[in-house]
C-alpha cells in the first residue's frame, strides 16, 4: 500500500497553503470587523430639559440688520428705583434685554415705532437706533437690570453722554 502524502496528491500543497491562507485572511477580517463595530461611535446626545424662545420687543419680533464687519460686546446695567441713565446716544446698534422690572425708554426721534416712550417688561428687547439720543429711567419700586449689547469695529467709541458733544 502507498503512503498518501501532500507531494503525491497533484497540487495537494498548494491546496493546503490556499486553505491556510483562506483561514488566515477569514481570521483577519473578522478582528479587523470587530473592533470596529466595538468602537462605533455613541448616539450624540439629544436635547433635555431645554427651553428656548423667540426675543419679542415691544414692536413685535426681535430683529434688526448690520451690514458691517462687528464686535460683539457687552454689559450688565442696574438702575436703582427712581434713577436714569441721562441723555445719551449709542454710536453703534445695540440691543437690550430687559432681565427684571421694567425699563423705561424715551427716544427723540428714529424710526416709526421708537420716537417718544417706550415701556420694555421683563423678558422683552429692544435696539436702540444708532445716533438716536435717549434716557433710560426706572420709575418703578424696585431695580430694574438689563443686558446691553453692542455691535461695532475694532476700537470705536460705543455711547456718547450729553454735554460730551
Amino acid at each position: 500500500m502507498m503512503a498518501v502524502n501532500e507531494q503525491s496528491i497533484p497540487g495537494g500543497v498548494s491546496m493546503k497553503r490556499n486553505g491556510v491562507a483562506a483561514v488566515i485572511a477569514c481570521l483577519t477580517l473578522i478582528g479587523l470587523i470587530t473592533p470596529a463595530q466595538a468602537q462605533a461611535p455613541a448616539p450624540a446626545p439629544q436635547a433635555k430639559g431645554v427651553k428656548s424662545g423667540t426675543l419679542v420687543t415691544s414692536l413685535g419680533g426681535f430683529k434688526e440688520t448690520v451690514s458691517i464687519p462687528v464686535v460683539l460686546s457687552g454689559q450688565t446695567v442696574e438702575i436703582e428705583p427712581g434713577g436714569q441713565t441721562g441723555r445719551q446716544r449709542h454710536l453703534v446698534p445695540t440691543f437690550i434685554y430687559v432681565l427684571e422690572g421694567t425699563l423705561v425708554t424715551n427716544s427723540e426721534g428714529g424710526r416709526v415705532g421708537v420716537a417718544g416712550a417706550q415701556y420694555h417688561a421683563a423678558g422683552q428687547s429692544y435696539s436702540d437706533p444708532a445716533g438716536v439720543w435717549h434716557n433710560h429711567s426706572n420709575p418703578g419700586p424696585g431695580p430694574v437690570k438689563y443686558l446691553l449689547l453692542f455691535l461695532s469695529t475694532p476700537g470705536g467709541d460705543l455711547t456718547q453722554k450729553a454735554g460730551e458733544d
